[in-house]
């Protein structure tokens, strides 16, 4: 055609492992109830620290579905070690850091046909804007560069469309984006989270395989430091090849931009460090181009993966006549098809180790025999096996402490899949063990017999993956029924968790549904193909939790919960909403003086992100019903309270390629790749309203309400909350349009519990409050009671006190100052006193509390010091403090420096003899290397003698079993508690003096599900 058109080629699929998939989507699904999903992790092992944070490692299920072309994940189908921490990337055209060849005339650009511009991150650096000049597109932030729009100058030229970056690690998590300024954006729960690129460096060229290395820090309110890659074993890439299939001829000819980056460490504010690490590899430097031998292959196949897609589609030109219809052009000579089977090659990033102090956690790998089949063409020689986790072991100065074992079965006829079976503590022999439904013949890996979703629907002998039913070619209009990629309700529980028996030998039984939904969001000429919810309801595949049954050892039945996802508990309308309605079809008219020429477009692929990354059906409303007690009513924020809002993003665009409009249909032309309204995702998927009932009764017992802040201003006296968005410029059809993405939160606003007695209700009312001007941080609680008395509870941070040192470490999300007041009235005042400088006598330097002061309420200005705290070591651990009353005490810290073991009182550490600390500190540390439950004589005797030492003063002391427990307090009366443990490492018994002496507390387990 004569006029420039959009590029119309297969848009490709971003490939990543199910681990980068797993984490992503725990980051961007919101909890459970909403989505339908079975909410069951296991904990493997929690490692504290003296940061108070907690290093968690369990494995999780997503009982979303069975997706055929989904592999494995690290713990067999469906289960996912979260251990770590990652930093997934949503490609938007290019990655942020490509370096381009903007002033070249050729298109020679490894992402697609248009100008070889810049990335994102490579442009702001050279050229920033303010998100006002980009998002009004004609401020000269952007213009032309031979027939692409382009941001910043011609010879600095860079796309217009960063990145998204989602996040997740131990107390964290949430996205980020850089801005127009260059600036990093943050949305999270956290709004004190501050994001160093720094460590990103900017390159380009294609066709080589290792990028350089790349760190990214995030450092959260607290002022805990998270690093992110640093070498190639802490990232994730994927090579796109040339041909399908695995071959010496194919080769990798892109541009290797890193998908995810692993967490490689967090040193936290008390100096502490945790480190993780990552399985090496022996890869050369050229080994994704596939021409040499196959060494790299053989030798690395944990960290190496091949993933293949198929994408579908025909394209038709010039099209002037059609008398069979659409699809005797489509199958026609002058059909050009584009139908392939792309062929990726992903290298891994696979978690091996973590590391705190003596602390070690091990998870090792194991080769499951076989591959699953990514492409037909190929022999099992051209494959490499599958690996998933053998066991998962914790060290304490390397000596093994636990050991949870992970056997799995091998399920699905010919093409095979692994399932988790069981997972057995080693040294207590508790077991938990797995059964699923409907696992005996699984199709391939690369069937086209799924649905619309990617879920499986059995009809594998389909060719064809862009159905339709009817097309109006006047409208754009189009339906989907009656197609060979309908869902099929018969296939929503293959292969999810039927049941789990627990270490008790009680167990659980999960029932599924298939998902069905009242409404969805359509874009169709009615709504200018603009996102509408429309009342078309329906079932899509993949399932839903419908019941759990869950039983004692002796089979009795314990709890009978149901969920229903209906509108009112009587009714059998879904309350969901489907997110994404398909779209494969496009067909187009233009005038051309007298003659109309035509064009049509027809494309899909067997990959369908949300259904691995995030979800397709919120639940508005959701009923769990447990016989014989009563059932609780879940309202949930969905689209319906917040849609996107459309205007006036989607009347803000521009031709920026010469030529004319079609004459029909013009809206479906600016929406081909689909013009976006400001996103409001964030404040889907919250619970909205809680309400109690008993069994049987529409009167409510207790009623709880949710209200939440704008995510676009929550915060109206802060300028940051009020600008902190990025400008886009999205291209989509021969148009750019300039539109907002905000990144702040959905902080809760207000809480109202309401209870109900005998016809009567009292109401009590949470007000959180964020209105500084400095920061956006709570400021106040206002909790209001029935009788309209308000206490009310206000909070100060750094930057409230000016304190530099600590804004500079980001420590501003900790409250200094906290002050009570009941009905104005100031009944309770206290500071915690940190350094304005460092170092410090007191804390090094490190940036600790130096005191706790309480004010007097009659006169505010005077205060008194409560406590202070005198002596920190290297490692943030207290050793000294003293009360207001001028009473020292002295915290002795042993097991290599981990574990107080003696407390003295009204005594200072310098008046202690340092041989008396010595002798018990290394008795501490030979017993911390005896392994558990060792004779600790020597080490009581240790403490006998120091106690003996200091004959004039009250002194507590504490033996461990570490990374189990206490061991014995002893406290200055001599009667010692003893504590015992079970094979778990759970606490059993307390008994009086030694393991046989008189009982003073036992413990009894049940699993509460």
């Amino acid at each position: 055609m004569s006029q420039q058109q959009p590029r119309y080629a297969l848009q490709g699929v971003e490939v990543k492992s199910p681990q980068s998939y797993a984490f992503e989507k725990s980051g961007n699904v919101p909890i459970s109830l909403y989505t339908g999903a079975l909410d069951l992790k296991i904990p493997m092992y929690s490692i504290p620290t003296n940061g108070g944070k907690s290093i968690d490692i369990f494995v999780s299920y997503d009982s979303s579905g069975f997706l055929p072309h989904k592999k494995s994940d690290n713990a067999g189908m469906g289960w996912s070690m979260l251990a770590g921490g990652r930093i997934t990337r949503v490609l938007n055209r290019f990655p942020d850091e490509y370096k381009g060849s903007p002033t070249s005339t050729s298109t020679n650009n490894p992402f697609d046909s248009g100008a070889d511009l810049h990335g994102f991150l490579t442009g702001v650096r050279l050229n920033p804007y303010t998100n006002t000049q980009v998002y009004n597109l004609n401020s000269g932030a952007g213009g032309l560069n031979g027939l692409d729009w382009r941001l910043g100058s011609t010879q600095n030229g860079y796309e217009g469309t960063p990145d998204l970056f989602n996040f997740n690690a131990p107390g964290l998590s949430g996205k980020f984006v850089i801005g127009n300024d260059g600036n990093v954006l943050v949305e999270s729960e956290d709004p004190n989270i501050k994001v160093d690129l720094s460590g990103m460096v900017s390159y380009g060229g294609k066709g080589f395989c290792k990028p350089p290395d790349q760190t990214i820090v995030i450092i959260d309110g607290q002022g805990n430091k998270y690093t992110f890659g640093g070498d190639f074993s802490k990232y994730e890439i994927s090579y796109s090849l040339v041909d399908p299939g695995f071959s010496k001829d194919n080769w990798f000819n892109g541009f290797p931009y890193i998908s995810s980056f692993s967490l490689s460490k967090i040193e936290l504010t008390t100096g502490q460090i945790v480190n993780f690490g990552y399985v090496q590899d022996t890869l050369g430097s050229d080994f994704c181009s596939l021409t040499t031998d196959w060494s790299d292959f053989e030798n690395n196949p944990k960290v190496l993966n091949f993933e293949g897609y198929f994408q579908d589609g025909a394209r038709v030109d010039e099209w002037t006549n059609c008398p069979g219809g659409l699809m005797s052009c489509v199958n026609g000579n002058s059909s050009t098809s584009s139908s392939r089977e792309t062929f990726a090659l992903v290298k891994r990033s696979l978690l091996e180790s973590i590391m705190y102090g003596t602390q070690q956690v091990k998870i090792n790998y194991k080769d499951t025999g076989y591959p699953i089949k990514h492409y037909d063409g190929q022999a099992n020689a051209d494959y490499i096996n599958e690996y998933v986790i053998d066991n998962i072991q914790l060290f304490d100065n390397n000596r093994l402490i636990k050991n949870n074992i992970f056997a799995y079965d091998d399920l699905g006829g010919n093409n095979k899949r692994p399932f988790l079976k069981s997972i057995t503590n080693q040294q207590s022999n508790k077991v938990y063990r797995f059964e699923y439904y409907n696992t005996a013949n699984l199709p391939k890996y690369v069937t086209k017999g799924i649905d619309h979703w990617g879920y499986w629907n059995g009809n594998d002998n389909n060719i064809n993956l862009a159905p339709y039913d009817t097309y109006n070619t006047a409208t754009g209009d189009y339906t989907l029924d009656n197609t060979y990629r309908d869902t099929n309700i018969q296939k929503y529980n293959v292969g999810l968790l039927s049941k789990i028996t627990y270490p008790t030998k009680g167990y659980s039984v999960f029932e599924y549904e298939p998902a069905y939904y009242g409404k969805r969001i359509e874009r169709n000429s009615a709504s200018a193909f603009l996102p509408t919810l429309t009342n078309n309801s329906g079932v899509i595949g993949g399932a839903r939790i419908k019941r759990q049954y869950d039983y004692s050892e002796n089979n009795g039945i314990i709890n009978n919960k149901e969920y229903k996802y209906t509108t009112a508990l009587s009714s059998s309308t879904s309350s969901g909403i489907l997110m994404n309605w398909p779209r494969y079809i496009y067909y187009f008219e233009f005038n051309f003086g007298s003659s109309t020429r035509k064009l049509f477009l027809r494309s899909s692929s067997n990959i369908q992100q949300n259904s691995l990354d995030s979800y397709n059906i919120g639940y508005s409303k959701v009923y769990e019903i447990t016989a014989g007690k009563g059932y609780t009513e879940y309202d949930f924020t969905s689209y319906a309270d917040y849609p996107d809002i459309l205007n006036p993003e989607t009347n803000n665009i521009k031709q920026y390629s010469p030529g004319s409009p079609p004459s029909s249909p013009e809206n479906l032309y600016k929406n081909f790749r689909n013009l976006y309204g400001i996103d409001r995702s964030v404040l889907r998927g919250k619970l909205k309203t809680e309400t109690n009932y008993t069994e049987g009764s529409t009167n409510p017992l207790r009623k709880t309400e949710f209200a939440y802040n704008d995510n676009i201003d929550y915060n109206s006296n802060n300028l940051r909350d009020n600008n902190n968005y990025v400008s886009f410029n999205h291209l989509s059809g021969i148009w750019v349009q300039g539109y907002k993405k905000y990144m702040n939160s959905s902080a809760i606003k207000k809480k109202t519990v309401t209870e109900f007695l005998n016809g009567t209700s009292i109401t009590t009312l949470t007000d959180y409050i964020h209105d500084s001007s400095i920061h956006l941080n709570r400021t106040r609680e206002n909790n209001t009671t029935s009788d309209n008395t308000v206490i009310s509870q206000s909070y100060s941070y750094a930057q409230d006190f000016n304190n530099t040192l600590m804004v500079a470490k980001n420590m501003t999300g900790i409250p200094v100052r906290t002050e009570v007041k009941q009905t104005n009235n100031t009944i309770g005042k206290t500071e915690t006193v940190y350094p304005t400088s460092l170092p410090t006598a007191q804390t090094g330097n490190l940036v600790l509390p130096l005191s706790e002061k309480r004010f007097d309420i009659q006169t505010l200005t005077n205060s008194t010091t409560e406590v202070m705290y005198d002596k920190y070591d290297a490692k943030g651990n207290l050793q000294q403090y003293t009360t207001k009353d001028g009473v020292s005490t002295t915290i002795i810290w042993g097991y290599n420096n981990t574990k107080p073991i003696a407390k003295i009182e009204d005594i200072k550490l310098a008046a202690i003899q340092q041989s008396y600390i010595t002798a018990i500190v290394n008795a501490s540390n030979t017993d911390a290397a005896a392994g558990r439950n060792n004779d600790e004589s020597s080490l009581l005797s240790a403490f006998t003698t120091f106690r003996g030492q200091l004959p004039n003063h009250q002194i507590t002391t504490y033996s461990y079993d570490p990374l189990i427990g206490v061991r014995s307090i002893t406290p200055p009366s001599g009667i010692r508690e003893v504590y015992l443990y079970d094979p778990a490492g759970r606490l059993k018994e307390i008994r009086e003096n030694n393991q046989t002496g008189r009982l003073v507390k036992e413990f009894k387990y049940n699993y509460k599900n």
